[in-house]
């Protein structure tokens, strides 16, 4: 085993000069802002040397055992991007500036439409295409949060795809889509213009596509991926409008000078709601689509089709923060104290009711789930929404004048957002730890002949939690990492998400009370969401973990890999530690205000505290108690009561996570099997039946509409070109009757049409 782990270890020595790449730019002078087009250009430029060295090296010794199939490439390629991340982000920090804009690169010379105000010219010799970095603490954030995951779910995702037959040979494509997906996310966070955002979008929904799919042999992931992004095609249509819309508003789609003074547009022209409001609704239906939001969610549980270090891709480092990312940059917009447009309220209360609607609809199907990746999936959606939630509650709240509290539940959401990310990172990383080894328990009890009576059915699926339990004691680390991941989720006092949920839902509630009695929907669908996030998450750590086990090939499951444990002990400790550590670092105020920075002698643990858990607001505080009882108590006893047990005889687990096994068997069991059996839990396994619904509306539309398309330009399109090609034909044959060869009718052809024409111009200028 050491002489196993001492070989994996020496697998990360192409990592050195990849770590030096950075230190040796900044010695060389490259100012710490470009370092941004670094971190893109790594990924970037090692895509094609993945795609085309596998290509040609497949089966190789060499490229299989020490590179990995280039997963090794493609972690090298991301330790450049974290490592010029964090400079960055060192950088930023120890200015003390709360927003920054890098020198672009400009090329493309080609004219260009323009806008003066009151008509429409043309510019000769356009240059102004440009690629520039922009830093503020929103981009910060979310560069470390993609860097950091990136790299970690590629050390993961070399133990769990490299481990599997099924991969063999194929892997250095999924590297190849791998890096290019992680590129778009860096790209989109570090860009200076909203057209560069949109740019770097569509890349993320290019890979999404290739990586859901990438078993596309099987029927059900090549529906997943086509699922996907069609239905993110159709967010990304109306973004394309909402922008279009924003550079006639604006004349420009940089940030820098759109967000100068959002309320005046071209020449100077004061901006109305009335045409900024359309703009970035329609920008906001993108962001619904990315994030699977409500009612364009419903690509995201199926895209679990993908290998798991997939779904941790998109569900905490990428694609579904990206449309969070885009409605926070919306901020600027209704900011009515800083050259804002006045009258914008009604887009926050918009987006808080699609935050909670989403959020309760999402938590209600979690509850019947029984694939441990679907639970996540919608976990992911039930969380997302809290951020909208937060993000909408933020916009009502600085559109109306209250600045000072819409700040303060930006910061949470956006703290939200990184709290999230990594607990779900870990999460799905976990799962895939427990998928990974019941997969091969199973494997190979069948390959060795043994559990006669259980390892032959023809279905088995590694994911499904009622065959597990159990593995408390089979796996220590991974089941330790779910354990504080869904505490985290939970909202469990002190752990993680709990510093930043309670914010949100605290502000929200303030919103409903004081201000707008509309937002009173969304501030209720909150506070029951976090009940039943409680039970959901906990349902899904005791089937899996606790009790007894439920299949044979749970009795032979175990951990080995380090490239699977090592993102697990890490994230296990950010998720533990890092709430408390930053919610004293105030960094709900260092991701919100203009002026505050984020510094070591602003460490008080104590005001944190006091914030959290004794809010000047009396009734803001009886809301965050209940909250705490819902989510902490109601909800997971009920899980312990229904699924809780301890383990099988002779079974022990470890300290960090016994203590939960025991207190799952103290409560007396529930049976749920009428509940089970009920008609709302067959509309629950049905989704709502909202697949249904649009494949209904799918056929009686769209169907049609193809098939009239189909008929159309068969029988018009082509029955026009097949006409002009018979008419060349005859006419050819008739053009050949005249074509003999001899020279003396070619002349009097010539001499026929010379008179012809003298005659009749002479007939003319009579």
């Amino acid at each position: 085993m050491g002489e196993q782990q001492n070989y994996e270890w020496g697998l990360l020595k192409p990592l050195i000069p990849a770590v030096l790449v950075v230190p040796i730019l900044s010695l060389a002078g490259v100012h710490p802002l470009n370092l941004g087009f670094v971190a893109i250009l790594a990924p970037l430029m090692m895509f094609p040397v993945v795609l085309l060295v596998g290509q040609v090296w497949n089966g190789n010794e060499i490229w299989v055992h020490r590179l990995k199939e280039g997963g090794i490439l493609a972690l090298a390629a991301l330790s450049i991007s974290l490592s010029a991340g964090l400079w960055m982000i060192l950088h930023f920090l120890g200015i003390g500036d709360k927003k920054v804009h890098g020198e672009p690169l400009t090329w493309l010379n080609f004219d260009v439409l323009t806008h003066d105000g009151i008509q429409w010219n043309v510019d000769t010799g356009f240059t102004n295409i440009s690629f520039g970095i922009w830093l503020d603490p929103i981009s910060a954030m979310l560069l470390f949060v993609a860097t950091f995951l990136c790299f970690l779910i590629c050390w993961f995702a070399i133990g769990y795809m490299t481990t599997d037959d099924i991969n063999s040979n194929r892997n250095h494509r999924f590297f190849a889509e791998f890096i290019l997906f992680c590129m778009g996310m860096f790209g989109m966070v570090l860009a200076d213009s909203f057209l560069w955002l949109f740019i770097f979008w569509e890349i993320m929904g290019l890979c999404s596509y290739l990586l859901i799919g990438f078993y596309y042999w099987k029927e059900s992931a090549a529906a997943a991926a086509k699922k996907a992004f069609m239905t993110t095609r159709v967010g990304d249509v109306f973004l394309m409008v909402g922008l279009l819309m924003l550079y006639n508003i604006y004349g420009s789609l940089d940030f820098a000078v759109v967000f100068d003074t959002p309320m005046t547009g071209v020449g100077d022209a004061p901006v109305t709601a009335s045409e900024l409001q359309p703009a970035l609704l329609l920008l906001f239906i993108g962001c619904v689509g990315k994030s699977a939001q409500f009612p364009l969610h419903v690509w995201l549980p199926d895209a679990m089709e993908g290998p798991t270090p997939v779904s941790a891709l998109i569900h905490a480092a990428t694609m579904v923060n990206a449309g969070l990312y885009l409605v926070a940059r919306m901020i600027p917009f209704v900011d009515i104290e800083y050259y804002g447009v006045a009258g914008m309220e009604e887009l926050g209360i918009i987006v808080a009711w699609i935050g909670g609607i989403t959020a309760f609809m999402a938590a209600s199907i979690a509850f019947v789930q029984n694939d441990i990746k679907k639970v996540l999936a919608y976990s992911t959606m039930s969380q997302l929404a809290y951020i909208f939630l937060g993000l909408g509650s933020a916009l009502f709240l600085i559109s109306t004048g209250h600045r000072y509290e819409g700040l303060f539940v930006f910061g949470g959401a956006l703290f939200h957002l990184f709290n999230h990310a990594m607990a779900k990172g870990m999460l799905f990383m976990a799962s895939g730890s427990v998928i990974h080894e019941v997969h091969h328990a199973h494997h190979d009890l069948h390959h060795h002949g043994h559990g006669e009576e259980d390892h032959h059915e023809d279905h088995f699926d590694p994911q499904d939690m009622r065959n597990m339990g159990g593995l408390a004691s089979k796996m220590p680390v991974t089941s330790v990492a779910m354990m504080l991941g869904s505490m985290s989720i939970i909202g469990i006092p002190l752990v993680g998400g709990f510093w930043s949920k309670e914010a949100i839902i605290a502000e929200t509630w303030l919103g409903a009370l004081k201000y707008e009695p509309l937002m009173y929907g969304p501030a209720i669908l909150a506070v029951l969401t976090a009940g039943m996030t409680g039970f959901y998450m906990s349902r899904m750590w005791m089937m899996t973990f606790a009790g007894p086990p439920k299949h044979e090939a749970s009795k032979h499951v175990h951990e080995t890999t380090q490239w699977i444990k090592t993102p697990l002990v890490t994230l296990s400790v950010i998720t533990a530690f890092s709430g408390a550590l930053l919610a004293s670092f105030h960094i709900g105020e260092f991701l919100s205000s203009k002026d505050y920075s984020l510094g070591f002698d602003d460490l008080d643990i104590v005001r944190a505290l006091q914030i959290t858990f004794l809010p000047e607001k009396q009734a803001l505080m009886v809301v965050g108690y209940i909250t705490i009882l819902l989510s902490t108590f109601v909800g997971p006893i009920i899980a312990m009561k229904v699924h809780g047990g301890k383990l099988e005889q002779g079974q022990e687990a470890n300290a960090a996570v016994s203590w939960l096994v025991e207190l799952s068997s103290v409560f007396k069991p529930m049976d749920v099997d009428g509940m089970a059996n009920s008609s709302l839990s067959e509309s629950l396994h049905n989704r709502l039946y909202f697949d249904d619904i649009y494949e209904w509306a799918i056929s009686k539309t769209l169907t049609p509409a193809a098939k009239f398309s189909a008929w159309f330009d068969a029988r018009v399109i082509d029955g026009i070109i097949k006409l002009i090609e018979r008419s060349s034909i005859s006419g050819s044959h008739w053009i050949r009757t005249y074509t003999t060869g001899s020279t003396r009718d070619y002349i009097l052809m010539v001499a026929v049409g010379a008179l012809s024409v003298f005659f009749l111009i002479v007939g003319v200028s009579i």
